[in-house]
Parts: C-alpha cells; sequence; structure tokens
C-alpha cells in the first residue's frame, strides 16, 4: 500500500503531515473524505440513495456497504482510476446481492466450495443467524462458500440443509489442508524469529485453525505442549506464529503485535491486530488497545509462568 508523503500548501512554509483516516487507515483523512464523496457519486449514478458512514454505507432496503476492500484496492491506485474500480466493485457486490448462491448448490459442489473462514467479530452487528464459535477473543469461525467473484456464508438454514454445522466445519478445514503454501517467510524481531505464511487466497489467514499443525507441516518445528505458541490473524490473505522454545519469546511478541498493526491495517479484509497464545486449551489475547490507542500486553497468571520457565532455561537471560 501507498505511503503517503508531506503536502504543501499554497504558503511558503510546509503543511502538517496528515495522519490516516481512524476508520479507512489505508487513506489519509482528507483522501478518505474525497473517497467517500465519490463512492456516494457512484452509487447515486447507480440509482441509489444511500446513508454513508464513515466505514460503510447502508442503502434503503437495509443492505449495508463496506468500504474497506474497495478502499484498500483505491490507495494503490491514481486518483484517476478510483471512479471505475468503485463502479466495479459495486456491480459485483449488487450481482451478489441479487442471486442465491446455494439455490442451485449440489452437495457434491458445496463440499468443494465450503471452507471455515475466520473474521473479526466486530464486523457483524449480530451473528444470530449463523452457525459460528469464537476461535479467539474477538475473532469468530464461519462457514463460507467459496464463489468465483466472492464469499457468501452459510445461515443456520442453509447449513442444516448441506448436512448441518459439524460435517460442515469438517468439510471446510479438509479444504483448509488442501490449499498450496504460497508464501512462508521467517522475520526477524528484536532478537527473535516469527513465521508468516501469505498468500492471494481469500483464506489464508484462516488457515490459523490447522495450528499447531500446519507449523510442524511447513517448517519441522513441534509445539512443546507446556509452552504452547503465539499467533496473529491480521488479515484473510496472512497468518503469523511462533513456536515458544526460549526466552525469545519477549521479542516475538513484541515483533508480532508490531507487524499485526500494520497489517491489519494496510491489507484488505482485516481480521485482529492483536497477538494470542496458546498451549493447545484455547487462546488468550495479550496485546490489548488503551483508549488512547496505544497498545499493551497483559500478562495472565499462565502466561507469566511460561515466561518464567523459558527465561530460567536460557542461559545468560
Amino acid at each position: 500500500m501507498g505511503i503517503f508523503g508531506k503536502k504543501r500548501s499554497s504558503g511558503k512554509e510546509p503543511a502538517q503531515e496528515e495522519g490516516p483516516d481512524p476508520y479507512l487507515t489505508v487513506f489519509s483523512a482528507s483522501e478518505a473524505n474525497d473517497f467517500r464523496a465519490l463512492t456516494r457519486e457512484v452509487f447515486a449514478e447507480m440509482g441509489f440513495e444511500v446513508q454513508m458512514h464513515p466505514d460503510h454505507a447502508v442503502d434503503s432496503e437495509g443492505r449495508k456497504y463496506g468500504f474497506w476492500n474497495i478502499a484498500a484496492l483505491c490507495s494503490g491506485l491514481p486518483r484517476a482510476d478510483w471512479r471505475p474500480a468503485i463502479t466495479g466493485h459495486l456491480k459485483n457486490v449488487l450481482a451478489g446481492f441479487d442471486q442465491d448462491p446455494f439455490a442451485a448448490l449440489s452437495p457434491e459442489d458445496a463440499a468443494k466450495q465450503t471452507f471455515t473462514r475466520l473474521y473479526d467479530e466486530s464486523a457483524f452487528p449480530s451473528l444470530e443467524g449463523y452457525p459460528h464459535r469464537e476461535f479467539a477473543p474477538g475473532i469468530v469461525e464461519l462457514l463460507a462458500l467459496d464463489l468465483p467473484e466472492s464469499v457468501a456464508m452459510f445461515d443456520h438454514q442453509k447449513a442444516q440443509h448441506f448436512g448441518g454445522w459439524e460435517a460442515l466445519r469438517n468439510q471446510g478445514i479438509a479444504n483448509l489442508q488442501g490449499l498450496d503454501v504460497e508464501r512462508l517467510q521467517t522475520i526477524p524481531a528484536h532478537g527473535a524469529t516469527f513465521s508468516c505464511l501469505s498468500g492471494n487466497s481469500f483464506y489464508t489467514g484462516s488457515r490459523a485453525v490447522l495450528l499447531p499443525g500446519l507449523a510442524t507441516q511447513v517448517t519441522g518445528k513441534r509445539v512443546h505442549e507446556d509452552l504452547g505458541w503465539l499467533l496473529c490473524v491480521p488479515n484473510r490473505h496472512q497468518v503469523a506464529w511462533h513456536i515458544i522454545e526460549d526466552a525469545s519469546i519477549v521479542g516475538a511478541v513484541q515483533g508480532m503485535a508490531g507487524f499485526g498493526i500494520e497489517a491489519y491495517s494496510s491489507v484488505p479484509g482485516p481480521v485482529s491486530p492483536h497477538v494470542y497464545w496458546s498451549n493447545g486449551s484455547g487462546y488468550e489475547q495479550l496485546t490489548h488497545r488503551k483508549d488512547d490507542g496505544t497498545l499493551v500486553v497483559r500478562v495472565s497468571p499462565n502466561f507469566q509462568r511460561v515466561i518464567e520457565a523459558v527465561t530460567a532455561a536460557t542461559p545468560g537471560s
């Protein structure tokens, strides 16, 4: 994504560098306002009167149009290309509204196209209509139907029709396991390293549900059950982890925290900026945002014991 430089005013003194928009962080505040104004115009040209919000629009039928994905796309384009990009995106979204992708779906096709997918829980006003479970604090696991141009979610009725939550989830996990490993990186951070799997697939980040087995599969490292691993799922295209072995855990938390914030705000399909820890019995959130936006690490007694164990076992720590 682009980095916006300083803009000069008409006077001799340079203008203050503009910070990112609080809702569409791929833009500066003024760029985000221009994007919203242009989006409203495109809606009007297509015959829709919408109520605009900082990160979405709502039409007269109550349908919600999120801005993040198209904003992320536009942030990498020349300003002259924004209008056609927004128009094309809205046409695809509207086509999805007008068709029921489940109507002609066979059980065989459903099995091939169903994926377990992780979402930011705060992105949903309510999850009552959808089968789901909490994967980690702030992250929910739902059932997604993969389509050529988009993704549809199974509601309770659709899930029941195609075999129920348990059967579909098992199939969704199997399909995640069948994805190619597109790009695996080892990222240095404060004297530690962590692994990052990234790819073009909408489901790369959701491969977090395959940990810790995924880590062993792609790196050969096995998890120490009494220590566990760190996790960050910043967006749909990336998942990062660190297998806890020694005192480098402290640097790994710091590095992954910075990575999570950057990747959450700059890549389409945000999931969570936070770092989590698990020893196989569920995920515990380590990083938290204060009211002023500062990120802090909160250490529970269980995680403190892990830190003390690896620190004591590391010479010179």
